[in-house]
């Protein structure tokens, strides 16, 4: 009876932290815009991003290195407590370099803690507990896709930014006390997801991306990132995943430049509509609802009727990446023709929410594929797919965020009123990852077809 109780609390306490993690998610990327205006510091976009990217990438092997180490419990409050320094440190920011502090620590303890919360799950439940609590995890999107853009709109809007960060904390303290009290201390064994010299690659890379400088030295500079990241992208990848044509490679690369288009996407929505059209929090959570519950609609019904065929899975797809890429477009021929006369709110809240939907009906069914067997074996072990599996979002988010976001930032680095080119580069960008995963995701399909 204890060990059923202590499961239960465990489960419930894991699906309030994934749904605090989304709210997290929803919570950054509102106030990125607000807070950079009131810093005077929205130059720093692409540091701002590229430092977290780095503490959370950064965040991988330490943890895995820690796991070995130390008792999961410890780890898991310890991370926390790390966690809270940092979010108190941004809130309490009188100036951007002390709000990057900040959220190189959020960043690190933020990745620390994912895999600490994957092993709460390890050893805390089994069996058809497991299944559940994973599952109600994922649904739990639904409901963070509403609760977190009205969280951080409605306390940034009556408060402020800083409000927003640190409200939330006393329970996000209470779930993982609980998880800690009710772990079993095993030994954990976990090796490092990331060498040390593809982390190097990425740091380096990223670090290149975001250096703060203007004209043809600038684009030199994004350029060789992108090139170094590229490169940490082939090797972390199994072999051949970009160039040979088996199924599970096509939809690991389909993934790959998937969400990096999105979530490139998920962070110019925000800065766009705030420093082109200059809509406010109230209007950033409309907007914000609107993607995010879209996805996960789309996403509980495709996880409750997975695409089985090959022609289910084309048609899904096909039509949510079409509705990807036109939504994108749109958002593109609207700031070059600078199209006025509508609601900038209204205008966002639909192409967002459009675009929201043509992830649902991509996402998931293309993870599917992953963990498929394929008829013929393509090389590949169940190992090497489960890491990238985890890896490839991180990867592209790291590679093309700091990149666009620094390109954004171009438009304040000489303190003029902001030019919309860097936005419609940007955005130029989202389309042209849409279209190349179109290309890799004609050639997936589920192992069953």
């Amino acid at each position: 009876m204890a060990k059923r109780s202590s499961g239960l609390l465990i489960a419930v306490s894991v699906v309030i932290l994934e749904l605090i993690g989304g709210m997290q998610s929803y919570l950054n990327q509102l106030i990125l815009p607000i807070m950079a205006q009131d810093l005077d510091a929205q130059s720093s976009y692409g540091v701002v991003l590229g430092v977290s990217t780095i503490a959370s990438m950064a965040g991988l092997p330490i943890g895995a290195a820690l796991m070995n180490r130390i008792l999961l419990s410890r780890l898991l409050l310890s991370a926390t407590a790390l966690l809270v320094v940092g979010a108190v440190t941004s809130a309490l920011a009188p100036h951007i370099v002390v709000y990057i502090m900040g959220a190189f620590i959020r960043g690190l303890a933020g990745s620390i803690l994912a895999m600490t919360s994957i092993g709460a799950v390890a050893l805390g439940l089994s069996g058809r507990a497991r299944q559940l609590t994973l599952a109600f995890s994922s649904a739990s999107w639904v409901i963070s896709s509403v609760v977190g853009p009205t969280y951080a709109a409605w306390v940034t809007h009556l408060l402020s930014w800083r409000w927003a960060m640190i409200l939330y904390l006393p329970l996000l303290i209470l779930a993982r006390i609980v998880v800690a009290l009710n772990l079993k201390n095993h030994d954990t064994k976990n090796d490092a997801p990331l060498s040390l010299v593809v982390l190097f690659l990425i740091i380096t890379g990223v670090g290149l991306t975001i250096i703060p400088a203007a004209g043809a030295f600038k684009i030199i500079l994004l350029l060789l990132g992108l090139v170094i990241l590229g490169r940490a992208a082939v090797l972390l990848m199994p072999e051949g995943t970009f160039i040979k044509r088996t199924p599970r490679r096509a939809a690991l690369s389909g993934m790959f430049f998937l969400t990096g288009s999105y979530f490139v996407a998920n962070e110019l929505v925000s800065l766009t509509v705030h420093d082109i059209f200059h809509v406010g929090a109230e209007s950033l959570g409309y907007i914000l609802t609107g993607g995010g519950l879209a996805w996960a609609v789309l996403g509980v019904f495709c996880g409750a009727k997975p695409a089985t065929t090959k022609r289910s899975y084309r048609i899904r797809s096909s039509i949510g990446m079409a509705l990807l890429v036109t939504s994108s477009s749109v958002i593109v021929a609207w700031l070059v023709f600078q199209w006025g006369h509508w609601s900038p709110t209204v205008v966002f809240v639909i192409l967002w929410s459009t675009a929201g939907v043509g992830m649902g009906l991509t996402y998931l069914d293309t993870m599917n594929i992953f963990f498929e067997d394929p008829a013929i074996s393509d090389g590949i072990t169940i190992e090497e797919m489960a890491s990238s599996s985890v890896i490839v979002e991180s990867l592209s988010s790291t590679m093309f965020i700091p990149l666009t976001t620094s390109i954004v930032a171009m438009a304040f680095n000489d303190n003029e009123s902001t030019g919309r080119l860097a936005y419609e580069i940007s955005w130029v960008i989202v389309v042209m990852l849409a279209c190349v995963a179109v290309y890799y995701l004609k050639r997936a399909e589920p192992a069953r077809s």
